[in-house]
């Protein structure tokens, strides 16, 4: 049975000088269309708020801009605005709109500010087009901007065969500039996926907790604490950190504005892209690896950005990459039929003894094995193995698959009528059951009371 799936692939351009200075166009093109949809949207917030202090009532008031609306301005504004319009694609203008539209929706979400104007200088270079393209050997076609010769791709060539093949279709192309100031496309496609009905089940391994930390990026584990995987911690740039900092020294001394400073903010970009590239190649192998082999990955939810108060810890915790870890996993999960599952900020999975369940009041980050408060059960175990191990019985307890909830009599481990059962969920319950303070700066969450099941 056939099925649809989506896919990207990113390949490096190879242009010439003036093909980037027409792709530079076309981001510019691209900007221009953002400012303008702001503009207009902040100019409709604005008759909003004056409504609402003239007394309108809510459902009289001015409606919020929608992509449809913005495309429909567009249209009848673009022959004054922008009469160079017509050298680009319309596409390029209309993905624009639609950015533009969603930040506001976003915004009146409250899930993130309300959309700010671009600058040229603040704005990464890049545009969306899904009209005349087309994939070669060696080269990629974009709307109004013609052939572009790209690098030698493994992926790029698969891809290729499947649309000869009429197995997949090409979406659309984003093309971007990023900081080591190649340019870079990524073509985003559909394609027929064909699974035999065998091959559907997801992937028989069992139930992993990762537990990301500094001394080793991460370390997977099962419920009874068995290791089956480790991400030794990087260094990809604090290694590279000496070089960096020369380079930022060159950037700041040279006169803003000046060729000089492009040059140097190049070869700056082309330190950190070598970092990140280096941080990349540890990644994808390890979570396709992880992916693969176990149907269900517990991770927790870390709050990265109070972690980085620290200033001690902040450069070793930037290095190792959590949040792509965690991106990774979770697409590559769906891709091979298993899941992903979030454990609450709120579990503490470093203080709870991955033995019995029992809760430490306290543990430092100097403490690097973990023995259990309990002095009737003296579990020792290595720190990182036991927060995953805590993990993975949390993934257990909510998808109903720990002792505590398939086993018959008292759920409770530790009842009476319950053989003794080390598990380290102890019966507690998943579910929120009051409700949370604000995380603390340098905290990565916080135990709170956890009911146990009578």
């Amino acid at each position: 049975m056939a099925r649809v799936g989506h896919g990207a692939v990113r390949v490096r351009l190879d242009v010439t000088d003036v093909q980037a200075g027409m792709l530079l166009r076309a981001a510019g093109a691209r900007r221009f269309a953002w400012n303008w949809a702001v503009a207009r949207i902040k100019a409709n917030a604005d008759q909003w708020q004056a409504e609402a202090s003239y007394g309108v009532e809510k459902p009289d008031r001015v409606r919020p801009l929608s992509y449809f609306t913005l495309g429909k301005l567009w249209t009848a504004e673009r022959p004054g605005v922008a009469p160079w319009a017509g050298e680009h694609s319309t596409w390029t203008f209309r993905y624009a709109l639609r950015d533009a539209a969603n930040a506001h929706q976003a915004f009146l979400a409250g899930q993130r500010r309300f959309p700010r104007f671009k600058a040229r200088h603040r704005d990464r270079a890049r545009f969306t087009v899904r009209d005349g393209l087309a994939l070669e050997a060696g080269r990629v076609r974009l709307a109004k901007y013609g052939w572009v010769r790209i690098a030698a791709c493994p992926q790029q060539a698969k891809l290729r065969r499947l649309l000869r093949r009429g197995h997949a279709t090409v979406q659309h192309v984003t093309v971007s500039r990023h900081s080591d100031g190649r340019w870079y496309a990524t073509v985003n496609y559909t394609r027929e996926v064909r699974i035999p009905a065998e091959q559907h089940a997801p992937p028989a391994g069992p139930v992993v907790g990762v537990d990301r930390g500094v001394k080793t990026a991460a370390v997977v584990a099962t419920a009874d604490g068995q290791v089956a995987a480790q991400l030794p911690a990087s260094r990809a740039l604090r290694d590279r950190l000496r070089h960096v900092k020369h380079l930022q020294r060159a950037v700041s001394r040279a006169q803003r504005g000046s060729a000089n400073r492009r040059k140097a903010v190049a070869r700056l970009g082309r330190a950190h892209a070598k970092a990140a590239s280096v941080r990349a190649d540890a990644l994808h192998p390890f979570t396709a690896t992880l992916a693969r082999e176990h149907g269900v990955v517990v991770v927790e939810d870390l709050t990265t950005k109070n972690l980085m108060a620290n200033r001690s810890l902040a450069a070793a915790i930037g290095d190792q990459g959590w949040a792509e870890l965690a991106r990774q996993l979770a697409y590559k999960a769906a891709r091979h039929g298993g899941q992903l599952i979030v454990a609450d900020r709120w579990f503490a999975s470093s203080k709870t003894c991955s033995a019995c369940g029992a809760v430490r009041p306290k543990l430092t980050l100097a403490e690097r094995t973990f023995h259990c408060g309990d002095e009737s059960c003296g579990h020792v175990a290595d720190r990182d193995v036991n927060a995953a191990a805590n993990l993975a019985a949390w993934g257990e307890h909510t998808l109903g698959i720990c002792p505590c909830v398939t086993r018959a009599g008292d759920r409770h481990p530790g009842g009476p009528s319950a053989e003794p059962v080390r598990h380290a969920c102890g019966g507690w319950v998943s579910a929120a059951a009051v409700p949370v303070a604000a995380v603390l700066p340098g905290e990565a969450g916080t135990s709170r009371p956890r009911l146990g099941v009578a």
